[in-house]
């Protein structure tokens, strides 16, 4: 007997499109520890928004100092970036962690095509 797979949810015409939000760093490795305990709070703020949909953290398995992220929106880009980004909470982690950058950081901001956006749950 096999487990089906679950049916993906799509987003529907009641359900606004939104925005993606990508961003990628690079951080010391021995800074990693550091840079998660800094982000936990504002992750976790970021989950508990209602307009938030999904919120993923990863990391790259060729390169150990880079960590990326994605988060999905129920709002426009417009929204996101007068709104959401300057919220207060972002302040700690990222007054401290940005000198830790290796690199620059990398972000976009993208519109989910509609029709196209789907998600499974299990």
């Amino acid at each position: 007997m096999t487990a089906s797979a679950p049916a993906p949810i799509a987003l529907t015409s009641s359900l606004s499109p939104g925005c993606i939000l990508s961003v990628k760093v690079w951080i010391p490795e021995e800074k990693i520890a550091e840079f998660f305990e800094l982000f936990k709070p504002a992750y976790d703020a970021v989950v508990a928004e209602p307009e938030c949909r999904f919120f993923v953290v990863s990391r790259n398995p060729h390169d150990p100092t880079c960590l990326s992220w994605v988060e999905g929106w129920a709002k426009p880009v417009q929204w996101l970036s007068e709104v959401q980004l300057k919220k207060a909470y972002y302040e700690p982690y990222i007054s401290t962690t940005e000198k830790w950058f290796l690199k620059p950081r990398q972000f976009e901001i993208t519109n989910v095509e509609e029709g196209l956006a789907h998600f499974k749950l299990p």
